[in-house]
């Protein structure tokens, strides 16, 4: 099996799920939320695999969004169903039967914050900056995920990074629980397949019961917001000020607001 912008590697009971558009620092588009999604339900099948290290080729874990393509333009319908396709995603990645493990490096912006977040452990490579930026950019933090970051990091941290917008460093996301571990970024792929090893080692029943329910326990309240959280995405992206603050984010001019 093959895929544009994904791909598998390795064998046995440790694979990688490799986001492959390092020309873009895999940035996130339609094609990469289905391609992700697909390889996911691919590994899922496959009874062999206990552990899947989600890691990103070249520069980058993933930038988000792809500035190529403005998400605020289409009917409210079609920005429904983007939001839609972004939280399946989440949900099997974050349900997946494996346990994961996230090796993030260089730029996680947005959804690339979101996809970490959808997996079991996190390890980062001293290079990652992170930072979610949606409602800086006139949009919020979608995908049904806001739950599983103030789950990770705590309401006041996740105030500041999704209200603010502020980028912070691969240290400063490990002392504040987004991270388990932080190691220089060629030791980082070692450090997750050491990690992979130590899940190997644990009975594969009891492991997947334990992921399932943490899961229950600490994201019982997630679906209650799903319905709120796509019909936010398609009206802020519809506003003018949604427009204004776009803008405003990508030229650094103080946007002049107005009151919708």
């Amino acid at each position: 099996m093959s895929w544009d912008t994904v791909k598998i590697e390795g064998s046995g009971p440790v694979r990688h799920l490799v986001f492959n558009r390092p020309q873009v620092h895999n940035a996130v588009n339609p094609q990469f939320i289905c391609d992700v999604h697909d390889a996911c339900l691919a590994i899922e099948r496959d009874l062999t695999v206990r552990v899947v290290i989600v890691r990103g080729e070249g520069k980058s874990f993933s930038s988000g969004g792809d500035l190529q393509e403005d998400p605020t333009l289409g009917p409210v319908s079609l920005r429904m169903h983007r939001s839609k396709s972004g939280a399946r995603l989440h949900d099997v990645l974050t349900n997946l039967r494996p346990i994961t493990i996230a090796a993030m490096h260089g730029h996680a912006i947005g959804a690339g914050v979101v996809l970490g977040l959808a997996c079991d452990f996190r390890i980062g490579g001293e290079s990652l900056s992170v930072c979610i930026n949606e409602v800086s950019i006139g949009l919020n933090l979608t995908w049904s995920t806001l739950p599983a970051l103030v789950q990770v990091v705590g309401p006041q941290r996740a105030r500041e990074m999704v209200i603010l917008g502020r980028a912070y460093n691969g240290r400063q996301m490990l002392d504040c629980g987004f991270l388990g571990a932080l190691v220089p970024d060629g030791a980082l792929v070692a450090a997750a397949e050491a990690m992979a090893a130590e899940v190997v080692r644990q009975p594969p029943i009891p492991a997947a019961l334990a992921k399932a329910s943490v899961n229950a326990y600490a994201l019982h309240m997630g679906r209650a917001l799903h319905h709120m959280d796509h019909l936010a995405h398609a009206y802020t992206g519809a506003s003018h000020n949604s427009r204004l603050a776009r803008e405003a984010y990508f030229s650094q001019d103080a946007p002049a607001y107005i009151d919708e």
